[in-house]
C-alpha cells in the first residue's frame, strides 16, 4: 500500500489536531506526551501530518517553478507568465510562490517539532524506544529536509526546534540564524535519522522515508555544504562516508536502480526501488498533482482531460538539451515526447526541433519539446493527478558520490559511479580523469538524468554558476534578452508577507 492511498486518513488526523498562528507556525499545545503518543498508531498518525504539510500541490508546482525553470535548457509555449521564471523575475513578478513556499515548510517544521519533543517524553517510548526511535526518526529527517529546502532557497532563515504553544512574540518572531546553524542542525537531525529510520515501514508500505532516504540526504547535504556559501570542502569526504554504503549495498536499503529508465516515471510503476523520497497524490481534486497538465502536448491524451481539450504544453524543453544525448542513449528516446497522437484526428503529432520559429506554433522550435516524465492522462481536472511528485531517486547516490569523488580530487573513484548510471541508459563508458574535464561531464550528466526533477536551481546556486546560467539561458534570451543580471538573483527574497508579520526577519537578502 502506497502512502499515498492513506494520506486521506492523514488529512482526518491533521484537521483534528492543528491551527495556525499568524506565522503558519502548528500549534498542538493540547496534544502534549501522555495524551497522543500512546501507541504506534497515534505516532503514524502525527508523522503523517507532517507529509500532509505539502499536499496542497502548491510546494510542488512552486518548487517545480522556483527549481527547474532556472536551468538554462528551459523553455515553454504560450504564456510569459512561465518564462518569467526563467528570466530570474519570479520574486517580482510572481511573490506568491516564494510566500507558499516559506509558509508550506514552516507548517512542516512545526508539525515535525511537536513530535520530536513530544515523543521521547511518551509512555510508549518507555515502553518501546527502540520502534518510538523510528518514528522520531521520520520526523527528525522532515524536519531537515524541509530546513534544507528553506536555506537553499532563502539563505538565513529562522531556526525554530520546539513546538509553539502560544503568542509570545519572543517565540513567535525570530529572528534569522546564518546558514552555517541551519546546516548543523540539518546533520545533527540527519545523523539520527540515518541510525533509527527502518529499512522499510511494515504498517503503511512505500511511500514513507526510510533508511535509504537518511543516507541519501545526509549525503546530499554534506555535498551542498562543501559548495557555495559554506564551501566546507571537507565535506565532500563526509558526503563519499554518507552515500557509499547507500551506493555499494542495494539489499541492504532494498533500493535498486530500474532496468527500464523509462519505467521509472510511469504511473503504473510508483514507488518502485529507484524512488528514494516522493510525495503521493491520488486521483481526487486537491489531493492530485498539477504538473502533468502542463507538461504535455496540446491535445495529447499524456496529461488529463486539460491537455486532451488543447489547454497545456506550457513546461518544454529548448531543442538543444536533445544535443547533450548520445545517439544511443535510451533517455534521448524515452525521456521526450517525439511523437504523441492528437486525440482530435487521431494523427501522430512528431517534435521538429528546426527551425527555431516564434511563439504561438505548433509542437515545434524553441517553444521545446515535452518531458516524458510527467505523463498521467488519467485525470479530470488539472489539480487531481496521480503522477506522484518524485523528490530524490537512488540514481542520483552514485552522481553524487561520482562528484564528491572528483572534487575531493579523487577522479579515478569517481568514474565506477558515474559510469554505473550512464550504464543503464547505454550512454558510452567515461574514461577522463582530469578533475575539471570530469567535473563538466558530471554536472552534464546530472542535466541528461535529472532534468525537470526541482533541483536545477540548487546545483547551480551551491556551484557558483547561477550567474553564466542565466546569460545562457535560451528562453530568457528569446522572451526578457533585456533583463541584464543582478547579483541578488544569487538568493531568493525573504517574502514581504513574513517581513510584514515578523519585522525580526530583516534585513532581507542583498538586493531585495
Amino acid at each position: 500500500m502506497k502512502l499515498k492511498h492513506i494520506i486521506v486518513f492523514c488529512l482526518m488526523i491533521v484537521g483534528l489536531v492543528s491551527c495556525d498562528t499568524a506565522l503558519e507556525e502548528e500549534i498542538f499545545s493540547t496534544y502534549s506526551s501522555d495524551t497522543f503518543y500512546q501507541n504506534e498508531e497515534q505516532l503514524q498518525a502525527q508523522n503523517l501530518g507532517v507529509y500532509e504539510a505539502f499536499k496542497h500541490t502548491t510546494w510542488e508546482q512552486d518548487m517545480y517553478m522556483v527549481g527547474t525553470m532556472a536551468g538554462n535548457k528551459y523553455a515553454t509555449s504560450r504564456t510569459a507568465g512561465f518564462a518569467i521564471h526563467s528570466a530570474y523575475l519570479t520574486p517580482e513578478q510572481q511573490p506568491f510562490r516564494y510566500e507558499r513556499l516559506w509558509r508550506t515548510g514552516f507548517i512542516a517544521i512545526g508539525r515535525a517539532n511537536t513530535i520530536i519533543k513530544n515523543v521521547p517524553l511518551s509512555p510508549f517510548f518507555k515502553e518501546q524506544p527502540e520502534i518510538a526511535n523510528r518514528y522520531l526518526a521520520e520526523a527528525k529527517w522532515m524536519r531537515a529536509f524541509t530546513y534544507f529546502q528553506l536555506t537553499q532557497l532563502f539563505g538565513d532563515i529562522p531556526i525554530y526546534t520546539e513546538p509553539v504553544v502560544n503568542a509570545d512574540p519572543d517565540i513567535l518572531f525570530k529572528g534569522r540564524s546564518p546558514v552555517k546553524d541551519v546546516y548543523d542542525l540539518i546533520i545533527e537531525d540527519l545523523i539520527f535519522a540515518n541510525e533509527n529510520l527502518p529499512v522499510t515501514w511494515t504498517k503503511t508500505g512505500s511511500g514513507r522515508v526510510t533508511k535509504a532516504g537518511g543516507a541519501f540526504l545526509l549525503g546530499k547535504v554534506y555535498l551542498t555544504s562543501a559548495g557555495l556559501p559554506l564551501q566546507k570542502t571537507e565535506n565532500y569526504q563526509e558526503a563519499i562516508e554518507a552515500l557509499k554504503p547507500l551506493a555499494d549495498n542495494r539489499d541492504e536499503y532494498d533500493v535498486d536502480l530500474e532496468e527500464n529508465w523509462g519505467n521509472i516515471f510511469s504511473v503504473g510503476n510508483e514507488g518502485n526501488k529507484e524512488i528514494i523520497f516522493a510525495f503521493g497524490n491520488i486521483y481526487e481534486n486537491g489531493l492530485g498533482g498539477v504538473i502533468p497538465v502542463w507538461a504535455n502536448p496540446n491535445n495529447s491524451t499524456t496529461g488529463g482531460v486539460q491537455a486532451a481539450n488543447g489547454s497545456s504544453y506550457q513546461l518544454a524543453w529548448h531543442p538543444s538539451i536533445l544535443d547533450l544525448y548520445e545517439s544511443d542513449d535510451v533517455r534521448l528516446v524515452e525521456g521526450y515526447q517525439n511523437t504523441y497522437i492528437n486525440k482530435n484526428s487521431g494523427n501522430s503529432i512528431a517534435y521538429k526541433p528546426t527551425p527555431l520559429v516564434a511563439r504561438g506554433t505548433v509542437y515545434q522550435g524553441r517553444n521545446g519539446i515535452s518531458s516524458t516524465k510527467y505523463m498521467d492522462g488519467g485525470a479530470n481536472n488539472n489539480v487531481a493527478h496521480s503522477k506522484d511528485h518524485i523528490v530524490y531517486r537512488y540514481v542520483d547516490a552514485f552522481l553524487m558520490l561520482a562528484e564528491a569523488y572528483n572534487e575531493n580530487n579523487e577522479p579515478a573513484k569517481a568514474l565506477p559511479y558515474l559510469n554505473i548510471a550512464r550504464d543503464r541508459v547505454n550512454a558510452s563508458v567515461i574514461t577522463e580523469t582530469n578533475p575539471a574535464a570530469l567535473r563538466t561531464i558530471i554536472r552534464e550528466e546530472r542535466t541528461r538524468e535529472l532534468y525537470a526533477e526541482m533541483g536545477e536551481v540548487f546545483d547551480l546556486r551551491r556551484w557558483g554558476t547561477v550567474e553564466q546560467e542565466f546569460e545562457n539561458h535560451l528562453l530568457r534570451q528569446w522572451r526578457f534578452p533585456n533583463n541584464a543580471w543582478d547579483d541578488k538573483f544569487i538568493l531568493s527574497p525573504l517574502p514581504d508577507a513574513e517581513i510584514s508579520k515578523n519585522p525580526n526577519l530583516l534585513p532581507n537578502n542583498p538586493g531585495w
